[in-house]
């Protein structure tokens, strides 16, 4: 069984700024939190299944967070370099790229820390004319038949499907691996297929700022309780918040 695992590098959140209205995107790269299951179910598949685990990322293509998934133990991996990218163009990349490689199974995770668009699966699904089962927080394969349970926030839906098909994780699905150091020094061995892009995005990024949360910092006297309930029932009635 060949499956992929879709991944993005994305800026390391944890480490960007935030100064005045500005984001201070100049930070390492990494794989997308969640993509990370997305990669450790594939190579889950593969170690129990047979066959390949390949992973395909467009975009950044840094060559520390490439090493990185394949040290985790994808086969291969396949690098778009894309400069500009919106969902259109990444999924047309990509869905020509899968294309090539006739895959059972195609692995994305529910959504990235960059962007969290969350539709990135059904659009490539979409390309590839295959079924989608989204928010997967486990699945079964027997033969060519899948059964995933899907994470539905307030109940959970059981549902399947024949392979090939898109399925897209939620993070409660897996814990990812953690490489050892024989594994890194071993990942600089597997191949790792440059593509670049030749499609022009049809949506354009032209800015990001930060959410920005003005605080009002009223202060409401505690000495007496009584009377500071009262104010500060009378100041949530004047804001609208209770009535």
């Amino acid at each position: 069984m060949n499956v992929v695992a879709l991944f993005k590098i994305v800026p390391d959140d944890t480490l960007i700024k935030v100064t005045g209205s500005t984001l201070d995107l100049n930070v390492p790269a990494k794989i997308s939190t969640y993509d990370k299951s997305a990669i450790e179910e594939a190579i889950r598949i593969k170690e129990k299944h047979g066959g390949k685990a390949i992973g395909v990322t467009a975009g950044n293509t840094d060559r520390k967070a490439i090493r990185e998934a394949l040290a985790m133990g994808l086969d291969e991996v396949i690098a778009i370099d894309m400069k500009e990218q919106d969902i259109y163009s990444t999924a047309s990349m990509i869905a020509d790229q899968l294309k090539q490689l006739n895959p059972d199974l195609v692995i994305g995770s529910e959504a990235t820390t960059d962007s969290s668009g969350g539709i990135f699966p059904a659009y490539l699904a979409g390309l590839l004319g295959l079924p989608l089962i989204s928010y997967v927080k486990s699945i079964t394969i027997e033969g060519k038949k899948i059964r995933a349970e899907r994470n539905l926030i307030s109940s959970t839906e059981i549902v399947e499907s024949e392979l090939p098909l898109v399925i897209s994780v939620v993070g409660e699905i897996n814990t990812p691996r953690i490489p050892t150091v024989k594994q890194i020094l071993e990942s600089s061995k597997k191949p790792v297929k440059s593509v670049n892009a030749n499609v022009k995005p049809l949506v354009k990024l032209a800015s990001v700022s930060p959410y920005v949360i003005q605080r009002k910092k009223i202060i409401i006297d505690g000495s007496k309780m009584e009377e500071a309930v009262d104010k500060l029932l009378s100041y949530l009635r004047q804001e609208g918040v209770i009535s």
